[in-house]
Formats: C-alpha cells, sequence, structure tokens
C-alpha cells in the first residue's frame, strides 16, 4: 500500500508530495514491519503496519476528543508509551477487540472492509452518547424513507474534459513551460510560514518552506533524483515516497488523470460548502480509494479525498482548493487546505504570487551539496 498519493494537478500534486516528504511519516510504506516488531508491548494491533501506528491513533484521539495522555503516561515530559499503568489503555484493547468481533462477524452488513470504528459510537466524546437528543428533529429532505430521485451523471471523459476547459484548455496548459509560486503555509497554531515552489517541464520540482524554529526545509525532484533536507539531515527518496515526489513533479499531470487512476468513476453528486460538485472515485489499491470533487458548473476541482483502510478504521486525509485565480490564461488555486484526523497536523498553504513561464535555473532542483567536512584539530 502506496503513502499519501493524492494524484492530483501537477501544483496540486507537488504540495501535497513535498509536505509528506517534509514530515517523513504517513501511512503504511512498501517493506513496512509490523509494529510489534518496532515497539514494545503492542498486543491489540499486532500485525499494524508500523508506519500506521502514528495515524491509527489520530484517528483514536480525535473519535474520542482526547489526547495522548488520556491512555499513555508521560512522566516528567518522558512518554513511556509501553506501559499500562492507566485503566484507560486497558479499557481501550478491550474496545479495539470488540470493534473487530462485530465487524468479523458482521461482514453480510457491513462489507469486507466492516463498518464500526471508535467514532461511530464517540462522535468527539470520551463516554459515547447512547440516546438522541431533543428535540429530535427530520433530516433534511422530508421524511423518514422518502426516496431521492434519481439523478443522471456524466461520464469520465465529460468531468475530465470540462475540468481541463475550466483551467483553461489543452493547448493553453501546454504552453506552460515553468512555474514560480511564492506565500505562506500556515500551521495549525496559526504560524506563517514562507513557502516558495518552483516547477519546471516536464518532471522538476522544488519547494523551500524557512520555518522559525526547524530553519530552512525543502525537497525536490530534478528528473533523476528525488531528496529531502530539513532539521534532521538530508537524504535521497526510495520507495513510495519517491514515487509520490515523481507524480508531483509531473507538470502536465492535468491531462493525465485516467492514467494515474485506475477505474476511475463517477459516483455521485455532493456539496462541498454551497458549490454542487461531482464525485469522481477509484480504487487505487484493495485498502485504499481516491475521490475528486469537481464542481458541476466551472468544472474546477474543489476537494480531494483520500480514504486508507487499516487494521482498525479508514484514516481520511481531506485537501481543499479555494480561491481561483487566472494566471497567465490557466486558472490555479491560491489557497489549498489539508485536513487530517489530527487537527495539530492540519495546515492551509496561501499563494500570494503565482508566475507561469519565468526562467528557472536547472540547478535549484538538485539536492543541495552535503556541508564539507570539519577537519580534524592538528595534534599539539
Amino acid at each position: 500500500m502506496k503513502k499519501r498519493t493524492l494524484k492530483l494537478s501537477a501544483l496540486l500534486l507537488f504540495v501535497l508530495a513535498s509536505f509528506m516528504a517534509f514530515i517523513g511519516s504517513g501511512l503504511a510504506q512498501q517493506g513496512d514491519k509490523p509494529a510489534e516488531q518496532v515497539r514494545k508491548n503492542i498486543q491489540a494491533l499486532k500485525g499494524l503496519p508500523d508506519s500506521q501506528v502514528i495515524p491509527v491513533m489520530q484517528f483514536m484521539s480525535t473519535s474520542l476528543g482526547v489526547n495522548c495522555a488520556f491512555c499513555h503516561v508521560n512522566t516528567g515530559g518522558k512518554w513511556e508509551f509501553e506501559k499500562d499503568d492507566k485503566p484507560e489503555k486497558i479499557t481501550a484493547r478491550k474496545m479495539i477487540q470488540m470493534q473487530f468481533e462485530i465487524n468479523k462477524g458482521n461482514k453480510d452488513i457491513f462489507g469486507a472492509t466492516g463498518a464500526v470504528t471508535c467514532f461511530t459510537c464517540h462522535r468527539g466524546q470520551a463516554k459515547p452518547q447512547v440516546m438522541p437528543m431533543l428535540p429530535a428533529s427530520l433530516p433534511a429532505g422530508g421524511a423518514p424513507g422518502e426516496a431521492k430521485a434519481a439523478e443522471s451523471l456524466p461520464t469520465v471523459d465529460q468531468v475530465l474534459d470540462k475540468y481541463v476547459q475550466g483551467m483553461g484548455g489543452r493547448a493553453a496548459i501546454e504552453k506552460l513551460k515553468s512555474r514560480v509560486m511564492k506565500g505562506s503555509q500556515v500551521t495549525a497554531d496559526g504560524t506563517a510560514i514562507p513557502v516558495e515552489t518552483y516547477q519546471a517541464a516536464p518532471d522538476k520540482v522544488v519547494s523551500i518552506l524557512t520555518t522559525p524554529r526547524q530553519g530552512v526545509m525543502m525537497s525536490g525532484y530534478n528528473g533523476h533524483v528525488g531528496w529531502v533536507k530539513n532539521q534532521r539531515g538530508q537524504h535521497e527518496l526510495s520507495g513510495a515516497q519517491l514515487a509520490d515526489m515523481k507524480r508531483g513533479a509531473d507538470f502536465y499531470s492535468d491531462l493525465k488523470f485516467k492514467e494515474m487512476f485506475p477505474g476511475l468513476e463517477v459516483v455521485d453528486r455532493e456539496k462541498v460548502g454551497d458549490r454542487d460538485t461531482y464525485v469522481l472515485a477509484s480504487q487505487v489499491s484493495p485498502t485504499r480509494i481516491e475521490k475528486l470533487y469537481f464542481d458541476t458548473q466551472t468544472g474546477l476541482l474543489l476537494r480531494a479525498v483520500s480514504i486508507t483502510q487499516t487494521l482498525l478504521a479508514p484514516i481520511p486525509e481531506q485537501t481543499d482548493f479555494e480561491d481561483y485565480r487566472d494566471v497567465d490564461g490557466i486558472k490555479l488555486p491560491f489557497t489549498i487546505r489539508q485536513s487530517v484526523v489530527d487537527p495539530r497536523n492540519g495546515w492551509t498553504r496561501k499563494y500570494t504570487e503565482i508566475k507561469q513561464n519565468v526562467p528557472v535555473d536547472d540547478t535549484k532542483f538538485n539536492p543541495p551539496p552535503a556541508p564539507a567536512a570539519t577537519p580534524a584539530p592538528s595534534p599539539k
């Protein structure tokens, strides 16, 4: 199963691919070891790929509206996750086992992946609510059981053709050879981090974030090598991370959606804010679904949702694209919002300047040269 792989336009793809390379974590990667081989005292979640441990823990904490300290021991600022001192942790194991048994015994109702999760009952509360709140109200649309009129949906080609036209058309997209974007990435706590992104056709890209605490963070792909440089050092990407970065570097990916999404289908019509959208879905792997939401009027992409089925629950990620503006005949979003199950890891990227077909030095996409080694002191 691949890591976070929202296969969108060249701009949108790289925003996501570079962000994931920066944080160096995510959902299961190829060659991932089971959590019990990496961490101590794993009992209820044996077999869970280790890279899924943190996303699954975040899903649980958000579902219950609690933080890590609800179940885990922190002594003097040091986490001791392997300890079983808190009764809440023992209860959590029992709840996980109960969920497994419910889903396993009711596959004919829920389907192979199951439908009951922590959130099913808790809905953001440590103690689940067992009764409806009064006074109750009817759902929008009328009385219970009232059927919704069937609506004919467009074909995949019709939706994607309208998207390309909404952006500015195939000819206008193919005329582009480079792009420079500048703005800021706002974290969940309100901190604004300056960001610059450079792209060149057919497959070169680099992004630079200047953080107040961790210094300059960079990631890029020069057509051959994907790389990351951050406070933990500098290294080349491989495996799923490299595959994500290569997809993000494809300058003309807007014209290749059907190649990137196997079995793409138009599955529904839904609201995104006050806008009607057509929803396209692709089962990109046995455990991963990608959904794209295109404005029915403008054709533009308003939202992407990626859902990965883990041992415990489906883990969603959502990206919203807003404030589309015309830049040299091409419509691009100047605001991109990333939402994950842990709200502390969400962010909003706002561009203040986007320029097309500007000169970009090819060397900018190469990994920075390694710092020279400090010579050993001369013996006295």
